[in-house]
C-alpha cells in the first residue's frame, strides 16, 4: 500500500531567519542547508533550534532533491523543505523515505524546482507496510561502540583561541591550470571539497613545490581542510599549512577538524587566500600558553569512529 508524502509529513520550507547566514554568530545550534555534503551541515550558529528531531531535509535549490535525515535538534534555511512527522514514525522509515526522494531528484532542477506541492505528491509505501531490512540502532551501535577512555588531563578545559601562523607556516600552491598538465605520478591538491581535496594525478609542472606527508591543505574556495599523508603538488587554489615542528598524526588531524568547523566564514565570495588565513584563529587544547596538548587531542582522535581502521592505513602510507 502507498500514500502521498503529504498524508504523513507536514511540508514546509525552513527559516527565513536563516537564509543569510553572514548574518549569524558563531554558536551551538546546527544549521542545515541546500549542501549536498555533510548531512546539509552549514555550520552551527548561535541561535535557538527550531526543529525537533528526527525529520527529513531536502534541498529546494542548490543539490537539489539530496535529502538527508537530522537526527539531533536543529535549525534549517529557507532554501530546504522540511519533512515533519504527522505522528511518530522509526528512523529507519525516514531513512526510507530520504533515500526514495533521492531517486527522484532527477526530476527537479534549477528551472523546476521542488516545492511543497510538487514533493507532496511523490508516493512512498505506508510507515505499517513498510518493512526495513536494516535495523538501524543495531547499525548505529556497530559502526558507533561506545569508548571512554578519553584522557581527563585537559577536564578543567585549559583551551584558547590560537592564530594559525603560530603552528603553522602557510604557502600556496604555485600553478593554475590543470589543463596544461601531463597525466602523472603526483597526487594533485585543488579547491576540491571532496576527495580529501584530490583532484587527480599530474607530473609536477616547472616552479611547482613537491609538498611532504603530514601537511594541511585547505581549499581557497570552500574552506575545507585535509591532511595529506603522501608528498603532493598543489594548486594556487590552495594553502599549505606546514607543521613549524614535527607533531603527532593525531594532533593535526584534532586541528584540521577545529578548523573545518569555522569554513563556514567563506565561500566562492569570500574565500580564504593567504592573507586572510593568517588571521584566522582556531580554538585548541593547551598545556601553557604556547605548548599545545597533544595527548589530549590524542585521545580524543583514537576514540572517534574507524580509528582502528584508519590509522593502520596512514601507518601502510607513511
Amino acid at each position: 500500500m502507498s500514500t502521498e508524502l503529504t498524508k504523513i509529513f507536514d511540508i514546509k520550507y525552513g527559516q527565513k531567519s536563516c537564509h543569510n547566514k553572514s548574518l549569524l554568530d558563531a554558536g551551538k545550534t546546527l544549521v542545515i542547508s541546500s549542501k549536498g555534503t555533510d548531512n546539509g551541515t552549514y555550520g552551527f550558529f548561535d541561535l535557538e533550534p527550531k526543529y525537533t528531531s528526527p525529520i527529513v531535509t531536502v534541498p529546494s535549490s542548490g543539490t537539489i532533491g539530496e535529502a538527508f535525515v537530522q537526527d539531533i535538534k536543529c535549525s534549517i534555511g529557507d532554501d530546504c523543505l522540511v519533512l515533519n512527522p504527522k505522528h511518530k514514525m522509526d528512523i529507519d522509515y525516514l531513512y526510507y523515505i530520504a533515500a526514495s526522494i533521492r531517486t527522484q531528484k532527477w526530476r527537479y532542477n534549477f528551472g523546476r524546482k521542488i516545492t511543497p506541492k510538487r514533493l507532496g505528491t511523490f508516493k512512498v509505501t505506508t510507515p505499517e507496510e513498510f518493512k526495513s531490512q536494516i535495523q538501524y540502532n543495531k547499525l548505529y551501535k556497530k559502526l558507533y561502540p561506545l569508548k571512554n577512555n578519553i584522557n581527563n588531563s585537559n577536564k578543567k578545559g585549559n583551551f584558547k583561541w590560537i592564530n594559525i601562523t603560530t603552528v603553522f607556516n602557510l604557502e600556496r600552491g604555485q600553478f593554475h591550470a590543470l589543463d596544461r598538465l601531463d597525466k602523472g605520478s603526483y597526487p594533485t591538491i585543488s579547491r576540491t571539497g571532496e576527495d580529501n581535496g584530490l583532484i587527480g594525478f599530474y607530473d609536477k609542472p616547472d616552479g611547482a613545490k613537491i609538498y611532504p606527508e603530514l601537511t594541511l591543505t585547505i581549499s581557497t574556495v570552500s574552506g575545507d581542510a585535509f591532511l595529506q599523508i603522501t608528498p603532493f603538488i598543489a594548486t594556487d587554489n590552495v594553502v599549505m599549512c606546514i607543521p613549524k615542528k614535527r607533531y603527532k598524526v593525531t594532533t593535526l588531524i584534532y586541528i584540521q577538524s577545529a578548523i573545518n568547523k569555522i569554513k563556514w566564514r567563506y565561500s566562492y565570495g569570500r574565500q580564504c587566500y593567504k592573507k586572510a588565513l593568517q588571521k584566522t584563529i582556531v580554538y585548541l587544547p593547551l598545556i601553557d600558553k604556547e605548548e599545545l596538548d597533544e595527548e589530549y587531542m590524542e585521545s580524543v582522535v583514537e576514540n572517534t569512529p574507524h580509528w582502528d581502521a584508519f590509522k593502520d592505513e596512514i601507518k601502510s602510507e607513511l
